[in-house]
């Protein structure tokens, strides 16, 4: 897979959402990390009265539901207009997705007491 087919898709999800949301897009770029989400996040899942312990595990928790947003941009932005991707766009943007963002919600899943395991697995095939 050539980089450009990944610096391409970069560009036309930036292209997408720089006209759905204006400056908002800054919050999409995945060299940035969105602190500002990530803390509001962990405001609302730790609540008024936390503990610090509580505190920093809702903070984990809301790392790894942010780390990705470049990721979550690119599949929104195909939901939205797969029209303007080629097949080599697609590709770059779901191998990125995919070495990306399954780790983190697992790990989100487990930090918030929710279950992990592969619910589409069929035992009979080979993961």
């Amino acid at each position: 897979m050539p980089d450009d087919a990944h610096d391409s898709v970069r560009k036309k999800v930036e292209a997408i959402f720089t006209e759905l949301a204006g400056d908002r897009t800054r919050m999409l770029d995945g060299s940035t990390f969105p602190a500002g989400i990530t803390t509001t996040i962990t405001a609302a899942l730790s609540g008024p009265d936390a503990s610090e312990e509580q505190i920093l595990h809702a903070d984990q928790i809301a790392f790894h539901l942010t780390d990705w947003n470049s990721d979550a941009a690119f599949i929104v932005a195909l939901h939205l207009f797969p029209e303007r991707f080629t097949p080599e766009e697609i590709e770059a943007g779901v191998g990125l997705f995919l070495c990306h963002v399954p780790s983190h919600v697992i790990a989100a899943a487990r930090l918030a007491g929710h279950p992990a395991e592969d619910l589409f697995r069929d035992d009979d095939t080979v993961a």
